[in-house]
């Protein structure tokens, strides 16, 4: 998996946390990038954080900025651990911090991934704290979508174990340490109802639920001269996402609620489309 800065100009230090599915993936190791070559002086070192979770550091010694241009600085190798089909895995990016040759922090920002935070959510996130409760406990996502646990409490040990009644049914489980994570992407039919429990706690209800939906299916018609949205499918609460790009990326994305609020299955958009451009729509489950 590579690495990529869409300007390098300056660049001469980078520090960035990637995360990934461990249940599909392993860390087989990080190397420099095709624009970093140790020949220019560039080293890079990793560290495991947490199970999927690695942080990459790399700088040139001495301190030399690179020149403009989309640069490809680092690449992540990954061995596949699952049969799964794995085209289109979000990787969560963090804490990003440039550096040029002086030691002055470059303003750095991950570009919005669909399937992590942006135009296209699809990576269901659930939290796990020092209470007795996931938050939420219900998640609703369509068929290929990921659901991930996180721990943001200081002390208590979670898990998130599929099954009723407080005994696993073996489709999955993950440890929630402190500060830890577990990911999962749901393959299952639309309309399974997948119970789940944190280990410790079931007796006194730390339950949950993930329900995967089928497809949305969307419409688009030419109404005037504006975008009229209709669609059917997925979980009854939504939102619309729009871009100038079909990867929904940049400052271009954005997104909005239906018509008549979430639970809406229509959307009009008066925006006009330039000449030369065009605008993309993407209808998700709102998580």
């Amino acid at each position: 998996m590579p690495l990529t800065l869409d300007n390098g100009d300056g660049v001469a230090a980078f520090q960035l946390d990637i995360g990934f599915d461990t249940g599909l993936l392993s860390l087989a190791g990080v190397r420099l990038g095709p624009d970093a070559p140790a020949s220019a002086g560039w080293t890079l070192d990793s560290q495991l954080l947490a199970p999927g979770q690695v942080r990459m550091l790399a700088y040139t010694f001495p301190p030399s900025g690179l020149t403009p241009g989309l640069k490809t600085l680092a690449l992540v190798d990954l061995d596949v651990k699952s049969p799964v089909a794995l085209s289109g895995i979000p990787f969560p990016v963090a804490n990003c911090v440039l550096g040029d040759a002086g030691g002055t922090a470059i303003p750095c920002a991950a570009c919005l991934q669909p399937g992590v935070d942006g135009a296209a959510p699809r990576f269901a996130i659930s939290l796990v704290d020092d209470s007795f409760a996931f938050r939420p406990s219900r998640l609703v996502v369509e068929q290929g979508d990921w659901v991930l646990w996180k721990h943001a409490g200081t002390t208590r040990f979670h898990t998130t174990t599929s099954g009723v009644n407080c005994s696993g049914d073996g489709l999955w489980r993950g440890e929630l340490q402190t500060g830890g994570q577990f990911g999962r992407l749901f393959v299952e039919p639309p309309g399974s109802a997948l119970p789940y429990f944190s280990e410790p706690d079931c007796l006194i209800g730390m339950i949950g639920e993930v329900d995967v939906t089928g497809d949305i299916l969307l419409t688009v018609a030419d109404v005037s001269g504006a975008a009229l949205l209709g669609w059917t499918g997925g979980s009854g609460s939504y939102r619309v996402a729009r871009s100038d790009v079909p990867g929904f990326v940049g400052p271009s994305s954005t997104s909005f609620a239906p018509a008549g609020g979430d639970s809406g299955t229509s959307f009009i958009d008066p925006v006009p489309v330039g000449a030369g451009h065009a605008h993309f729509y993407l209808i998700v489950d709102r998580f």
